[in-house]
C-alpha cells in the first residue's frame, strides 16, 4: 500500500551528539558551559537530564527502561494528519523519530509516498533535522521532503538572502513551509505533487529549492479556526500505560515580552471557542486520558476564559491532572482556588528575574512582589510550581543577577530552570542595542554591564548553590515532562530526589571525574529503586527496543 504523505515527530539528539559538535567552539560564549549545567557523566558518556532519568530508572530496577516523555502523541504531527486525513490525503505517522526510524524506513523502502513531512517543533538548530534528512535520503532518494514548523518559521523571519539560503540547504528539504498553522499549505503540496508538472510558484507561504536556488512565494495567512473536531488517532505505544495528551485552545501571545518574538511570528491571537474546548475535552477523557498538558503560550490570558474552561473542568468531573504555562500577571486569588479544584498538578512560570528593573526592561508587565504572591498561592493549593529564570539580559549586572538567585531561594518555587540569557536577533530589544552596546548572537554576546560567559559562570554557581528549590533543565525536561513519568507511575519526592543529586554532577568535565563524582552518579542511579508501580510498568512489556 502506498501513502501520499509520512509525517515525522520530533529527533530527540543525544547529548554526546550535541556536546561534540558544540566543543570546538567552548571558548566562545556560553553555548558549552549551557550544556555541561545540563548533564553529567555515566561511565565515560555525557547524558543530558531526560537521558539520566531514563538510565536511572533501568539501572534501579533491573529492566531497560522503554519510557520516555517522546511517546506522548506529538500534536504537530497528529494535528497535520487529521486536517489531511479530512481532505482526502492518505497519512501515515512517525510520532517520534528515535522510535520510529524501522517503520520509516519500511514505509519508504516499501511503499512510494509523495512527501516526507518534517515537523521542527521544540528545535532551535539545523543539525537534528539533517539527521532526520539524511536517514530519509538513503531510504528513498528521490521522495520530496517537506520541512515547517516554529524553526523555519524562525528562520524566515529573522534572516534574508545568502544566511537564511545556507540555513535551510544545511537542512536538507527540498520545501520548507514558513507559516504559523501551515496545514492547508501543506494540503496544497500534496495535491501539487501529485500532478504531472507539479508547479510549486503556485503554493503560498513556502520556500523550495530549484536548482541552486531557494525560491519564495508570497505569504498568505492560513487562519484556519481552532474550532474543528478533536484529534482522533491519538498514537499511543502498544501495552504502554497512557500518556499525557497535548491540548490546544489559542494561538500567539498578547504580551509583548522585549526577548520574545513568538507573538511576531505567531500573528494575531486565536482562541477555541469554550463549546470546542469541551468537545476535546470530552473525546480525551472517554479514552481514558489522567494527565493533559495545554500548550497555550498564556492559557490563562484573558482571565475570564480562563475561569470559565477551569469552571467547565470542575463541572464535567474530568478529573484530569492538568499543567500549562502560567501568567501569575494575570491571576487572583479566586484564579488559584478554581486551579486547584479542576485538578492542576503544576504550571511553568516565566519568571526570567527577580529584578524590578531588569522585569520592567523585559517589558513583563509584573513585579518581584507579584510573582511571591503568586507563588505563595500555588503553594497554598497544592500546585507544584516550575520558575523559568534567566541570567543576562541587557541591563543586568552581577548584582541583579544576585538578586534572581536568591530570589529562587528565598520564594522556593518547587523547581526552578536558571540558563544564560540567549539573544535572537529580531526580538524587541534589539531595538536597543545601541543604547545597550548589544553586540553578539545567540549564546554569545556582550553588553554594557555583562557577557555571556560571566552570565554562564553565574548560572553555574547558582545551581550549585540554591538550596530550596530543585534544578530541572528544560533543555530536555520540564514539568510537562515531570507528568508524562508521574502518568508511569513516578512520584514527585523522586524526582526532588533526582534534582537534589543531579546538581552535584553538573558543570564536570570528563578528566575532572573523582570518586565523590562516582558516588553521587551512584546514587542518581538507585533514585527509583523502590518504585513498585515503575517495575511493574516495565515488567508489563519486559522487552528492548
Amino acid at each position: 500500500m502506498s501513502f501520499d504523505c509520512i509525517l515525522i515527530g520530533f529527533n530527540d539528539e543525544k547529548m554526546e551528539t550535541t556536546i561534540k559538535r558544540i566543543e570546538p567552539y567552548k571558548a566562545q560564549g556560553a553555548a558549552y558551559q549551557h550544556m555541561l549545567t545540563r548533564s553529567a557523566i555515566v561511565d565515560g558518556k555525557r547524558l543530558k537530564y531526560s537521558e539520566l532519568v531514563r538510565e536511572s530508572i533501568s539501572r534501579s530496577l533491573g529492566m531497560e527502561s522503554d519510557l520516555s516523555i517522546y511517546r506522548m502523541p506529538n500534536m504537530a504531527v497528529h494535528y497535520l494528519r487529521q486536517y489531511l486525513i479530512k481532505r482526502g490525503i492518505s497519512v501515515e505517522v512517525i510520532n517520534n523519530y528515535n522510535f520510529g526510524k524501522e517503520k520509516l524506513q519500511s514505509l519508504l523502502t516499501t511503499t512510494e509516498p509523495l512527501l516526507v513531512g518534517v515537523s521542527t517543533t521544540c528545535i532551535v538548530e539545523s543539525a537534528p533535522i539533517r539527521e532526520v534528512v539524511d536517514f530519509i535520503r538513503k531510504s528513498n532518494p528521490n521522495v520530496t521532503i517537506v520541512i515547517g514548523g516554529p524553526f523555519i518559521n524562525s528562520i524566515n523571519f529573522e534572516y534574508r538572502d545568502q544566511q537564511q539560503k545556507y540555513l535551510l540547504q544545511r537542512m536538507g528539504g527540498d520545501i520548507f513551509i514558513h507559516e504559523r498553522q501551515g496545514e492547508d499549505t501543506l494540503f496544497r503540496i500534496c495535491q501539487e505533487l501529485k500532478k504531472e508538472k507539479p508547479d510549486l510558484s503556485s503554493i503560498p507561504n513556502i520556500l523550495y529549492k530549484e536548482g541552486n536556488e531557494i525560491k519564495r512565494t508570497r505569504k498568505v495567512p492560513e487562519n484556519i479556526s481552532l474550532d474543528l473536531d478533536p484529534i482522533k488517532e491519538f498514537t499511543f505505544y502498544e501495552n504502554h500505560i497512557l500518556p499525557p495528551v497535548y491540548v490546544r485552545t489559542a494561538i500567539s501571545c498578547t504580551l509583548e515580552c522585549a526577548f520574545c518574538r513568538y507573538p511576531i511570528l505567531g500573528g494575531e491571537p486565536m482562541y477555541m471557542k469554550l463549546d470546542s474546548v469541551e468537545k476535546n475535552l470530552d473525546y480525551i477523557y472517554s479514552l481514558g486520558v489522567k494527565y493533559i498538558v495545554f500548550v497555550d503560550d498564556s492559557l490563562n490570558i484573558p482571565l475570564d476564559r480562563f475561569k470559565s474552561l477551569l469552571r467547565l473542568m470542575i463541572k464535567k468531573k474530568y478529573n484530569f491532572r492538568w499543567c500549562s504555562f502560567f501568567r501569575i500577571s494575570h491571576s487572583d486569588e479566586e484564579t488559584y482556588e478554581l486551579m486547584e479544584a479542576s485538578g492542576c498538578l503544576g504550571v511553568i512560570l516565566g519568571i526570567e528575574s527577580g529584578n524590578n528593573t531588569i522585569l520592567k526592561n523585559m517589558n513583563k508587565q509584573v513585579t518581584r512582589e507579584k510573582f511571591i504572591f503568586g507563588i505563595e498561592q500555588l503553594r497554598k493549593h497544592n500546585i507544584i510550581s516550575y520558575a523559568s529564570c534567566v541570567i543576562g539580559f541587557p541591563g543586568e549586572t552581577i548584582e541583579t543577577a544576585k538578586e534572581t538567585l536568591q530570589f529562587i531561594e528565598d520564594v522556593k518555587p518547587v523547581f526552578y530552570d536558571l540558563q544564560t540569557w540567549f539573544f535572537e536577533g529580531a526580538v524587541p530589544i534589539a531595538r536597543e542595542k545601541e543604547y545597550y552596546q548589544l553586540t553578539g548572537y545567540g549564546y554569545d554576546w556582550s553588553h554594557k554591564d555583562m557577557d555571556s560567559a560571566t552570565a554562564a559562570k553565574i548560572v553555574a554557581e547558582g545551581i550549585k548553590t540554591i538550596k530550596n528549590s530543585q534544578f530541572m533543565p528544560s533543555l530536555s525536561f520540564n514539568l510537562w515532562s515531570f507528568a508524562y513519568y508521574m502518568s508511569q507511575g513516578a512520584t514527585l519526592n523522586e524526582f526532588l530526589k533526582f534534582s537534589n543529586i543531579f546538581k552535584k554532577v553538573i558543570d564536570y568535565e570528563k578528566e575532572e571525574v573523582d570518586d565523590t563524582y562516582k558516588y553521587n552518579i551512584n546514587e542518581l542511579m538507585m533514585v527509583f529503586k523502590d518504585n513498585k508501580a515503575l517495575y511493574d510498568n516495565l515488567k508489563m512489556r519486559s522487552v528492548k527496543e
